[in-house]
């Protein structure tokens, strides 16, 4: 199955042998800016401030937004979330004033926000698949590695400073990240230069890939 979301401010569900949507979700108040699965069988639906918690089991083929199993606002701020990743019963999110936080669905009330977060917008956020670790990206052009238990920075990255014309006009915000399946730890990140980075504990480089934003990993 596939799951999408759109600035029509409706998500569907896609079985990918058939090409079709088998559900929908509509009529959210804002559009979506971020959607995954998480748990057996729920999904995670962010639209303006809120996260969207939804039973796919039970829902009908075109569904309500708010026939939610639960909900959790991201900020009280009403700052928009930016992205969230999904592993287990844990969502993480971040959201626009740069904030990083987690819940787990099971106890959507109880949601923690990580101290130091980024100082501009955070843009993406990436569960390792098998360490309790965390990684997000932000408009500061910061790549930030956290420790879930301690609710604190692992590493930071930025990208080597340049001094070009390019560099002035297409700053290198991050726009994606996740983690690089190597036996070393290393986080890969992509940046509005067009650049990929590279980054671990002994150090980053960077690779000219594309000639604007990376927006994808």
């Amino acid at each position: 199955m596939l799951l999408s979301g759109s600035d029509d401010r409706t998500c569907r569900i896609w079985d990918t042998r058939t090409g079709r949507a088998i559900h929908g979700i509509v009529n959210f108040a804002h559009e979506i800016t971020a959607a995954g699965f998480v748990s057996e069988s729920c999904l995670a639906i962010a639209s303006g401030s809120t996260v969207s918690i939804y039973d796919q089991r039970s829902l009908s083929i075109v569904a309500q937004a708010g026939s939610t199993v639960t909900t959790v606002e991201q900020a009280a701020s009403g700052s928009e979330i930016q992205g969230l990743s999904a592993r287990g019963d844990f969502v993480a999110c971040v959201d626009e004033d740069g904030c990083v936080s987690i819940c787990d669905i099971t106890d959507p009330k109880h949601l923690v926000k990580f101290n130091n977060p980024h100082e501009a917008l955070a843009s993406c956020v990436c569960f390792h698949p098998e360490e309790p670790i965390l990684a997000t990206g932000g408009f500061d052009q910061n790549v930030i590695v956290w420790d879930i238990a301690s609710e604190a920075r692992i590493n930071s990255f930025m990208p080597p400073a340049a001094d070009d014309a390019k560099q002035m006009v297409n700053p290198p915000f991050v726009y994606s990240v996740d983690f690089a399946p190597t036996e070393e730890y290393m986080v890969v990140s992509g940046h509005a230069d067009g650049k990929i980075m590279c980054s671990s504990e002994s150090g980053s480089f960077s690779l000219p890939c594309h000639n604007y934003s990376v927006s994808a990993l």
